[in-house]
């Protein structure tokens, strides 16, 4: 029975130290792999220029990191200057036009977009707390616009709880991955509003709920 149990206590320190282990890899396994999809997905886009690259940079370690991130620099540069930023528009107008293409594009763009981070002072981003899966449980999400030239013209009036109840579009991101989730049409008394910010809301998302967003802990600071 002594045996038996130095084997249980063996194995729970060994458990313990597994899962320990396991839980700091996760998160930089996770940035490591995001980082290399990003770089490898750029390297081969720039593949060609390759092909006219000095041998002496071919020689140096690193030095396609390097060029793929001034690139992306000259890029975001070049894109600053008024006259790039309207060939860029009338590029994407042209893209607007091919039939499958421009839904893909589209869609990524608009969801690029809307995960940029915003201006503190742009406000247009609002979280909000919605009912999910039922009620007295909630989900953070984001509050995208109302529905009233929209969606809420297609309520039936039966669906309604009282005549010309307002509805709004409301994106609710999954977590860990924000970029996914469901989007709802909401009752306006469903939804309930927050001072969380938009980085606040993307940094408890990713993960799971373990980061607090600062603006809650302060006001509980206030409070006291």
């Amino acid at each position: 029975m002594l045996i038996v149990e130095k084997l249980k206590k063996f194995f729970h320190v060994v458990r313990s130290l597994f899962f320990s282990g396991l839980f700091t890899i996760i998160p930089l396994a996770a940035t490591i792999f995001f980082i290399n999809f990003a770089y490898n997905l750029i390297v081969r886009i720039v593949d060609p220029l390759y092909r006219v690259e000095p041998e002496f940079l071919q020689a140096i370690p690193g030095a396609d990191f390097v060029i793929v991130m001034l690139l992306i620099i000259s890029i975001g540069a070049v894109l600053k200057v008024f006259i790039f930023h309207s060939i860029v528009h009338k590029v994407e107008k042209l893209i607007a036009k091919i039939l499958l293409v421009r839904i893909v594009y589209s869609s990524a763009k608009t969801l690029v977009d809307f995960f940029k981070m915003p201006d503190p002072k742009n406000l247009t981003k609002k979280v909000v707390l919605i009912p999910y899966p039922k009620k007295g449980q909630y989900h953070l999400a984001f509050l995208l616009e109302d529905a009233h030239d929209t969606y809420e013209k297609i309520m039936p009036e039966h669906f309604k709880r009282y005549p010309n109840e307002k509805y709004c579009k409301v994106f609710m991101p999954n977590s860990p991955n924000p970029t996914s989730g469901y989007f709802f049409i909401m009752s306006e008394d469903e939804i309930i509003h927050t001072d969380i910010t938009f980085e606040e809301a993307l940094k408890t998302l990713v993960s799971c709920g373990l980061i607090t967003p600062e603006s809650l802990k302060q006001k509980f600071v206030d409070r006291k």
